[in-house]
C-alpha cells in the first residue's frame, strides 16, 4: 500500500510545482499524467488532491473567499490523455504551410520539355556560349576584403565587451537590491528560511553559491532553509521573484562572456592567418624574382656557350672538367678508398682492375650497341655513345664498397670475388651497376663456385632489356623520337 501513495505524492508535488510556475491546473494534471504514465484511477486521485490544495490556498490567501477560482477538470484531463490525438495529413499541411503554398501548381518540367518548341529553346540556352566577362580577383582586392572582415570582427568584439560589462553591472545591481531587501527588518520581508526553500525548490543546486553569498552578506544570523526539490510552495515571495531576475542576469553575463571570448579568438586567428599569407606572398614574389634572374643568367651563359662552341679545344676541356666534377661528387669514403693504391695490393688478378673492367666491358657493350639493339630499335644518328670511363669508375666503386661493407663478401678471398664479378660483367654489363643485384649474384657465385646455364641466360636477357630501356628513355627525354619505334 505504500508504493501507490508514494506515486500519488510524487505526482501531486509535480502538479503543484507546475501550477506555481504559472501552468493551468488542468494542463498541469495532464502533463503529470503523461510524464508518469498514470492510469485513469491515479489521475482521478491526483486531481482530487490537487483541487483540495487549490481550495486550501484560495481560502488562505484570497481576500474574497466567495470569488471563483480555477481548479483541475479531472474528466477532461482523463479524456485528453487517453484519446488519440493524431492529426490528419490535411491538418499537418494547414498548420505548417500557408494557403498560397498548398494550392500552388507543381510545374512539370519533363512534360514541358517534350514540347518541341520548349525543347528547342532549352537546347539553344543550354548550349549557348558564355557571354559574360571574367573578372579575376586581384591580391589587392583580397587583402581589402580580409582587412574589412577583420575590422568587422574587431567592431563585434568591442560590442561584445560592452555587453559583457553591462551584464556584469546588471548582475551586481540585482544582487545589491536583493541584499538591501534582506537588510530590512524581519517584519517587513520574508524570512530567509522560507526564501531559501522556495529558491532551491525552483532553481536547484545552481542557486547554492548565490544563496551562500547572500546569507553571508545580508543576514548571517538567520536560519537557513531546506534544500528539497519537492518543497511545496503555494505563493512565491517577492524576494524569490527578485532572485529569478538575478539568475537571468547571471545567465546573460555567462553568454556575453562566451560571445566576447569567441569573437576575440576568431579575430586573432584571422589576423595570424592573414599575416602568414602575407609572409608567403612575399616569399613567393622573392622566389619569382630570383627565378627570373637565374633564367636571365642561364640565357646569357647559353649565348656565351654558343659563341665558344666552335672551338674544339674548349669543348675537350669542358668534357674533362665535367667528368672530374662527377668523380669528385661521389661518396667521399669510396673516393678515398679508390685513391689508395694499397687497397688493390692483396687482390691478385684484381690488381689491374682498370684494365680488367675496361676490356671486356668495352667489347660486350660494343656488341650490344652494334648488333643487338637493332632487333627492337632502328638506328638513330642522335644516339650518344656511352661514357665507358665513367661507367667503369661506377662499377669499381660499387665492387669496392661491397668487398668492404658486406658481411659475407668481406670475409671471402678478394681475388675470388673479383673473378666472380668479372664473369658477371661479361654476361650483363648493365646489371653490373645495380648494387643489390650484384650483391645477391656475388654471394651466390662465391658460395656455389659456379653459375648455371639457366642463370647466365636469364642475366643476359635481363641485361639486354635494361639496355634497351635506358637507350629508349634517353632518346625520348632528349626529344629524338623520330628515329626509332617500339
Amino acid at each position: 500500500m505504500e508504493e501507490p501513495n508514494i506515486l500519488i505524492k510524487t505526482a501531486l508535488n509535480d502538479a503543484v510545482q507546475h501550477v506555481n510556475e504559472g501552468l493551468a491546473p488542468t494542463a498541469a494534471l495532464k502533463k503529470v499524467a503523461n510524464d508518469l504514465d498514470l492510469n485513469p484511477n491515479y489521475i482521478q486521485r491526483v486531481g482530487e488532491a490537487l483541487n483540495v490544495a487549490l481550495h486550501y490556498k484560495h481560502f488562505k490567501t484570497a481576500s474574497d473567499r466567495s470569488a471563483e477560482f480555477e481548479i483541475a477538470n479531472i474528466p477532461q484531463a482523463v479524456e485528453d490523455v487517453f484519446t488519440s490525438g493524431e492529426k490528419t495529413a490535411a491538418e499537418y499541411v494547414s498548420e505548417n504551410f500557408s494557403n498560397t503554398d498548398t494550392h500552388d501548381t507543381v510545374f512539370n518540367y519533363n512534360r514541358v520539355l517534350s514540347n518541341p518548341v520548349y525543347k528547342k529553346a532549352f537546347l539553344e540556352i543550354s548550349e549557348a556560349a558564355e557571354t559574360h566577362d571574367s573578372f579575376p580577383t586581384t591580391f589587392d582586392r583580397v587583402y581589402e576584403k580580409s582587412a574589412n572582415y577583420i575590422q568587422k570582427l574587431s567592431k563585434q568584439a568591442d560590442e561584445a565587451e560592452v555587453s559583457k560589462v553591462a551584464a556584469e553591472i546588471s548582475l551586481n545591481e540585482k544582487f545589491s537590491s536583493l541584499c538591501d531587501e534582506f537588510k530590512r527588518d524581519a517584519g517587513y520581508r520574508t524570512a530567509f528560511e522560507e526564501f531559501e526553500s522556495q529558491v532551491f525548490a525552483k532553481h536547484g543546486a545552481v542557486s547554492l553559491d548565490y544563496l551562500n553569498l547572500l546569507h553571508k552578506t545580508a543576514c548571517a544570523n538567520e536560519e537557513r532553509g531546506v534544500h528539497d526539490a519537492g518543497y511545496m510552495m503555494f505563493d512565491q515571495c517577492k524576494e524569490a521573484r527578485l532572485f529569478d531576475g538575478l539568475m537571468e542576469a547571471a545567465v546573460d553575463m555567462v553568454a556575453s562572456e562566451k560571445t566576447a571570448s569567441d569573437l576575440h579568438e576568431t579575430m586573432n586567428w584571422e589576423r595570424g592567418y592573414l599575416k602568414e599569407c602575407h609572409t608567403l606572398m612575399g616569399k613567393l614574389a622573392a622566389s619569382k624574382e630570383v627565378k627570373h634572374e637565374q633564367e636571365e643568367t642561364a640565357e646569357e651563359e647559353e649565348q656565351e656557350d654558343a659563341a665558344e662552341s666552335d672551338d674544339p679545344v674548349l669543348e675537350a676541356i669542358k668534357k674533362k672538367a665535367s667528368l672530374n666534377k662527377l668523380v669528385e661528387e661521389a661518396d667521399p669514403v669510396l673516393k678515398q678508398a679508390m685513391e689508395k693504391e694499397s687497397f688493390f695490393s692483396g687482390f691478385g688478378s684484381f690488381l689491374n682492375i682498370g684494365h680488367t673492367l675496361a676490356g671486356p666491358l668495352h667489347e660486350v657493350a660494343s656488341e650490344h650497341m652494334s648488333g643487338g639493339i637493332h632487333a627492337s630499335f632502328e638506328h638513330t644518328p642522335h644516339a650518344a655513345k656511352p661514357n665507358m670511363t665513367l661507367d667503369n669508375m661506377e662499377r669499381k666503386l660499387l665492387l669496392q664498397e661491397l668487398m668492404i661493407t658486406d658481411p659475407i663478401l668481406s670475409k671471402i678471398n678478394p681475388a675470388k670475388v673479383a673473378r666472380a664479378f668479372e664473369q658477371l660483367l661479361r654476361l650483363s654489363p648493365e646489371i653490373s651497376k645495380e648494387k643489390e643485384v650484384v650483391r645477391a649474384e656475388l654471394r651466390a657465385m662465391v658460395s656455389s663456385q659456379a653459375l648455371s646455364k639457366f642463370d647466365a641466360d636469364l642475366l643476359a636477357k635481363t641485361d639486354m632489356s635494361m639496355l634497351k630501356r635506358r637507350i629508349a628513355t634517353n632518346e625520348f627525354n632528349a626529344g629524338h623520337t623520330e628515329g626509332f619505334k617500339f
